[in-house]
């Protein structure tokens, strides 16, 4: 072959190699390319891995946190130590410099520290002593707080000074300068509240910038700031009971003493009314009986109505001193075994004439079956049913008074029903306490004082029964029950046995 014809092919050949060497790069590139690529995947991935173990760690912190401040909310009734232990977990747990609580008085306008503490243990036992010398400020004094309390949202802010006290803000320049810490330059003041009750802020100061945190950071101090505020919630419905309770118990002391003063003035006064009275009583009947010569008819009239004033009078007495008697325990039972229907029937027989003089059917009733004897003292027993039948008597204008006596079980009731002038079912409650005369009874009887039930209540009470009353309504008449135990049951008293009358001040309605 010739030198000219073989260059053609030699040329040929050596045009093949740089698209070999461009092959061999091309491909050398593509490596290189899915090796870059396979590096930043690693790191998205890295990236990735990192935001979710950070956000797990802030959510174990933030479990772990919410269980201690639950903790913390069962164990503590105090506000302040509550409120202590509460500042010093979060400052702890998700390491801030300063984390304070403070509650507010919004009419006042004004706001006290009640618990601060930190992160660092020099600082915290610094701090621990400061809140309790801290006097309460207006709120104007710390701008950023003040803000935070009128809108109700939380707000930032870089100003130390203008978010804390300055005494607080002394103390941490002063550790800061001793022990080089962290400079708690940014604060998150959040408003602690319960539905539309603002009780406080809640204050956490930390070095780093808030606006690094993560959403989910801020999600759990939302969560952290809402059992917190319950937390302060029940603590302040807990001390307002507390403080209710102890003014109530000190009323109640107040009135007690009050009360005993009242029995001790009703005895002393009606021991020095009632000799008097007595013997005023004892010559106006010597006068009418001509004991000291005639009388003139003129006179007679007079003479009724003075003998009357004297008797209600003395009654009246009588009940003021069994009133003082009772409520001081001086009031003694002679018990003894009697037979409640003869006392009934020698009572109807002694007011029959006041029925006769009303134009008024007064009976007794005698039991169809023998009736057991019961164990009272009898004078005391026999003024309860005086008083119930006098009663009777009394408010029925016209009609009938009917008296029973009956043994039901392990009971006698002695009954009392007139066909007068009634009660209101409202009034009823009312009828057995101290001075309450219900419905038209004033207007009827202007003389009662509206002791004689109470009296009456209370001596059966201590003979271990009840009373009761009834009726159908105004003008349907009323019925007036007494239920006492028979001699030899289970809850009689015994015959011999001694026994006083005493109530509480506050049974003395």
């Amino acid at each position: 072959m010739t030198v000219a014809a073989a260059l053609p092919m030699y040329f040929k050949k050596n045009d093949d190699a740089p698209k070999k060497r461009r092959k061999r790069k091309t491909i050398g590139h593509h490596i290189r390319t899915v090796k870059g690529a396979s590096s930043a995947l690693r790191e998205r991935v890295t990236q990735e891995l990192y935001k979710r173990n950070t956000e797990l760690a802030v959510r174990n912190k933030t479990l772990a946190l919410l269980r201690k401040l639950d903790e913390v909310s069962l164990s503590s009734e105090k506000t302040e130590e509550m409120a202590q232990k509460m500042v010093e977990a979060i400052a702890q747990e998700l390491e801030y410099e300063v984390v304070s609580i403070a509650m507010v008085n919004e009419k006042k306008i004004t706001r006290h520290c009640v618990a601060v503490s930190s992160n660092n243990d020099v600082l915290a036992k610094a701090l621990l002593k400061v809140c309790p010398t801290l006097e309460e400020i207006s709120l104007v004094d710390t701008p950023d707080a003040l803000r935070v309390i009128k809108t109700g949202e939380q707000a930032y802010s870089d100003d130390f000074n203008g978010v804390y006290q300055k005494t607080l803000v002394q103390v941490v320049e002063n550790i800061e300068k001793e022990i080089n810490i962290a400079v708690p330059i940014h604060s998150l003041i959040t408003p602690l509240k319960f539905g539309k009750h603002m009780l406080g802020i809640l204050t956490l100061s930390t070095s780093r910038s808030f606006k690094d945190s993560s959403q989910y950071e801020h999600e759990s101090l939302s969560g952290i700031v809402g059992l917190v505020s319950l937390a302060l919630y029940k603590a302040k419905l807990y001390a307002d009971l507390q403080r209710t309770s102890a003014e109530l118990t000190d009323a109640n002391t107040q009135l007690t003493n009050l009360d005993k003063a009242k029995s001790e003035f009703l005895s002393i006064a009606s021991h020095q009314l009632y000799t008097p009275l007595t013997a005023l009583r004892g010559y106006i009947s010597m006068l009418k009986e001509g004991d000291y010569g005639a009388v003139v008819e003129d006179q007679k009239p007079i003479l009724d109505i003075l003998e009357k004033s004297s008797s209600r009078l003395i009654e009246l007495i009588k009940n003021l001193l069994d009133i003082s008697r009772i409520e001081s325990g001086r009031l003694e039972l002679n018990l003894e075994s009697v037979d409640l229907v003869e006392m009934a029937r020698g009572l109807v027989e002694d007011l029959l004439p006041n029925a006769m003089t009303k134009k008024l059917q007064l009976e007794f009733h005698e039991p169809k079956e023998p009736v057991t004897h019961a164990v009272v003292d009898a004078q005391r027993i026999r003024q309860v049913m005086l008083n119930f039948v006098d009663n009777a008597i009394k408010y029925t204008p016209q009609g009938r008074v009917d008296v029973y006596i009956e043994q039901i079980d392990s009971k006698l009731k002695f009954s009392v029903v007139d066909t007068g002038n009634g009660l209101e079912t409202n009034d009823i409650d009312q009828l057995f306490h101290k001075f309450i005369r219900v419905g038209g009874a004033a207007r009827f009887h202007t003389e009662g004082t509206g002791l004689g039930l109470y009296v009456a209540k209370q001596i059966v009470r201590e003979h271990r029964g009840e009373v009761f009353a009834f009726s159908n309504g105004i003008k349907k008449g009323s019925t007036f029950s007494m239920e006492v135990p028979i001699e030899g049951s289970p809850t009689s008293l015994k015959v011999g046995e001694k026994a006083s009358v005493v109530i509480k001040a506050a049974d003395a309605k």
